[in-house]
C-alpha cells in the first residue's frame, strides 16, 4: 500500500535520525538502512548515493543540497508544507518472511520491495508530478522528477516485522521554465491509489517469478503469501490492533462512528510511541523467530514454503540462458494503470474535472 502524509519544516528529526545512524550499523546487522537519493528530479541535481543530514535540511529549506549556501526554491516565501511522506508498506506476510527466512530470501525479498517501490515512483513522476504557472496558476505543467530520499524500515514503531519505505520528496520541482516551485500536490494524492496498486502487483509479480511464493485472495490491491499462517499475521499487527482499539475508545466516548479523517488522526495520535534507534537485530530477528514458532511459522515450515516455491519456480518453462521465462499473461504498469483508472477501475476516485492535462487519477 502507498500513504502519503505531509511534513512541516522542522518535521524531518525523524530522518535526521536515520541518517545519523549510518550505514556501518545497518551492515553490521544493527539498526536501519541509510537513506538514499531517489528521483528523477534528484538525479537532474546530480544527486545519488546515501542522503547526509545537510544535504536532506537544505533541501527541506528549499536550499540547493549541493551547494546549502545557494537557494533553489524560486521567490522568498516559504511553502506552508516542507516535504511529502510517501510510504510504500509490504503486506505483513512478507515483513514476516523477511525477519525469519535465510538470508538470501530476505535478500530477494528486498530487492522485490525496492523495485517495486521504483515502479510506483515512475507511475507517480510520469502522471502526478506538476507546478503551476501562468497568472493565478492556472497552466498545470509537468515537472522534472521528485527529488526524494528514501528510507527503507524492517519493523514498526511497535518493533513487529514491517517492511517499509519512506520517500520523502521535497515540496519542490522544476518547472519547464526552469524555475523550482512547490509542487501540485493534490495531483499526487489522486494517483495515491493507482500508485499503491502498482506497488502491490508489481512486488507479487517478483515474488512469485523469483522465488515461486504463490499469494491468497487480493482485495484492495493487496494480498498475502498463501503458506505464511493467519495466525502469526495477526499476532504480528501489534500497532493496527492498537488503532482499531484507540478509534473505539474515541468513538464510545463521542456515541456517534468516527470518519476516515478521525480514524487516521486518533490512531495515529494515540499510538504514537517514539521510534526506537539502535535495536540490536541479531536479537531482534531471534525474538521474531521464536515467536512465529510458537504461533506455527517455525523453521521447518518456513524451510518448507521456501522449498516448495524453489521447486515450482523450477517448474516454470526455461528459456535458453537458463533464466525462468516471464509470465506471457502479466500485465505491464502501464496496463494495469489505465485499467485502474479506467471506468470500471477498482483505483476509480477523480470526481473533479479541475485537474491537470496528463492523467494523475488514483
Amino acid at each position: 500500500m502507498l500513504s502519503i502524509g505531509k511534513l512541516a519544516l522542522g518535521q524531518q528529526r525523524y530522518y535526521e535520525q536515520q541518517v545519523a545512524q549510518g550505514g556501518d550499523d545497518y551492515y553490521s546487522g544493527r539498526g536501519e538502512a541509510p537513506g538514499e537519493w531517489t528521483g528523477a528530479g534528484a538525479e537532474k541535481l546530480g544527486l545519488a548515493g546515501e542522503v547526509s543530514a545537510a544535504q536532506f535540511n537544505a533541501l527541506l529549506e528549499g536550499r540547493d543540497p549541493r551547494a546549502p549556501g545557494t537557494r533553489l526554491r524560486a521567490g522568498i516565501s516559504e511553502p506552508t508544507i516542507a516535504a511529502f511522506d510517501l510510504t510504500f508498506s509490504a503486506p505483513k506476510s512478507v515483513s514476516v518472511l523477511l525477519a525469519v527466512a535465510p538470508a538470501e530470501v530476505s535478500g530477494a525479498l528486498v530487492e522485490a520491495h525496492e523495485e517495486a517501490v521504483r515502479a510506483a515512483l515512475g507511475y507517480l513522476e510520469e502522471t502526478a508530478v506538476f507546478v503551476r504557472r501562468g497568472q493565478g496558476g492556472a497552466r498545470f505543467e509537468h515537472a522534472g522528477g521528485l527529488i526524494a530520499a528514501a528510507y527503507r524500515h524492517r519493523m514498526s514503531r511497535a518493533l513487529d516485522p514491517q517492511l517499509h519505505t519512506h520517500v520523502v520528496a521535497a515540496n519542490l520541482a522544476r518547472g519547464e521554465d526552469g524555475r523550482y516551485t512547490a509542487l501540485h500536490h493534490p495531483s499526487l494524492y489522486r494517483a495515491a491509489r493507482t500508485a499503491g496498486y502498482l506497488y502491490q502487483s508489481h512486488l507479487r509479480s517478483l515474488v512469485r517469478d523469483r522465488l515461486g511464493l504463490e499469494w491468497g485472495p487480493s482485495h484492495k490491491g493487496a494480498a498475502e503469501l498463501a503458506e505464511v499462517p493467519t495466525e502469526v499475521l495477526r499476532v504480528f499487527s501489534q500497532r493496527r490492533a492498537q488503532v482499531e482499539a484507540a478509534v473505539a475508545e474515541r468513538e464510545a466516548e463521542l456515541g456517534r462512528p468516527s470518519t476516515r479523517a478521525e480514524r487516521e488522526a486518533w490512531g495515529a495520535i494515540a499510538t504514537r510511541d517514539r521510534k526506537q534507534y539502535g535495536i540490536d537485530t541479531h536479537s531482534w530477528r531471534e525474538e521474531i523467530t521464536a515467536r512465529a514458532a510458537e504461533h506455527g511459522l517455525d523453521r521447518e515450515l518456513v524451510e518448507a514454503i521456501v522449498a516448495a516455491g524453489l521447486e515450482q519456480r523450477h517448474r516454470g518453462a526455461l528459456i535458453g540462458d537458463g533464466t525462468l521465462e516471464q509470465d506471457s499473461a502479466r500485465v505491464g504498469e502501464s496496463e494495469l494503470a489505465e485499467m485502474l483508472t479506467g471506468p470500471t477501475g477498482q483505483a476509480r476516485s477523480c470526481a473533479s474535472s479541475r485537474r491537470p492535462r496528463r492523467r494523475a487519477c488514483g
